[in-house]
């Protein structure tokens, strides 16, 4: 359903460069989940944003249902729902019925569809008690779930999730991830989070990204055999190189839980632990000091110290 080969994306300024992608190749399959995880930056959102057409590649390729992201735009557009963290999509002034009315209107959908269409969503999200009261009424949970229900008023084949419960609430978080579940039945969906307990709820597949690259894929249980063996230890005094692996303090000791092959460096008195994907991923692609490394760039006509988007 979705394939990329060789994608690269490299923004460029006066003075700087950001290769946000370096060679990806990707693939999604239909009736799964494949969730896309990696540090801020990682280019999660960037090949996103390339699969759905909103920006182009520097160079490779991408195929949504086999059209060309490139050549190809209005049939991917036809393929695909895309779910954004923004709210800018939805007009809170309009109820949540009249914006799935006029997302209907934009695929050439009349009125007695699109209602029929809205009605069904609304149910499927669990908005249909909600339907005609103004969104900016509703709460981020009931906004995420609107925002999924506009992705499916044309009955798409693939679903783009980026980050679909980033400021939910636990109860809303879980709604929206049954809905998630449900719709993967007959649908390819794509989903990118920093929540690692949701990945290994949901995914079927994964993809870690890190500086633009692939560094790991494979299945929940795959990953974590990737990361070996993991161990907790307590130190009392911490690297910065270690505070990635740091989970709580205990008395006064710092309780860190790694791969074994470094925390042994620091200490042998570790125990093994039973390994969750969170600490699978940490263990793979966690931030160290060399990921902060500032970028330098030319803003306002003085120089500005920041690491790139």
């Amino acid at each position: 359903m979705i394939e990329t080969h060789s994608i690269t994306k490299v923004f460029t300024g006066k003075k700087w460069k950001v290769e946000a992608l370096k060679g990806i190749d990707f693939k999604a399959e239909r009736g799964k989940i494949t969730a896309l995880v990696g540090p801020n930056g990682a280019g999660k959102t960037t090949l996103l944003k390339i699969i759905s057409t909103l920006i182009l590649p520097t160079s490779g390729s991408a195929y949504v249902d086999g059209y060309d992201v490139v050549s190809q735009p209005n049939d991917v557009r036809k393929h695909i729902g895309l779910v954004t963290v923004s709210d800018r999509l939805l007009y809170y002034r309009l109820s949540g019925m009249d914006n799935l009315l006029f997302y209907g209107s934009l695929y050439d959908m009349s009125i007695k569809e699109a209602k029929n269409r809205a009605y069904e969503l609304l149910d499927l999200v669990g908005l249909k008690e909600w339907a005609d009261e103004p969104t900016m009424h509703y709460s981020t949970g009931m906004l995420r779930r609107l925002a999924i229900a506009r992705a499916l008023m044309h009955d798409p084949d693939v679903i783009l999730l980026d980050e679909p419960t980033l400021g939910v609430d636990v109860a809303s978080a879980r709604k929206v991830r049954q809905l998630v579940r449900k719709l993967s039945v007959d649908r390819t969906i794509v989903l990118t989070s920093h929540f690692m307990h949701e990945i290994e709820e949901l995914a079927d597949y994964i993809y870690i990204l890190k500086n633009g690259k692939i560094i790991a894929k494979g299945s929940p249980e795959e990953i974590i055999k990737m990361a070996g063996k993991i161990v907790e230890a307590k130190l009392s005094a911490i690297t910065p190189s270690l505070e990635r692996f740091i989970t709580r303090y205990e008395n006064g000791y710092a309780v860190i839980r790694g791969p074994k092959s470094l925390v042994e460096l620091y200490t042998s008195d570790y125990y093994e632990i039973t390994p969750s994907l969170e600490d699978a991923y940490i263990a793979l692609a966690g931030e160290t000091e060399e990921d902060f490394r500032p970028y330098q760039f030319r803003r306002g006509g003085a120089w500005a110290r920041e690491r790139p988007v």
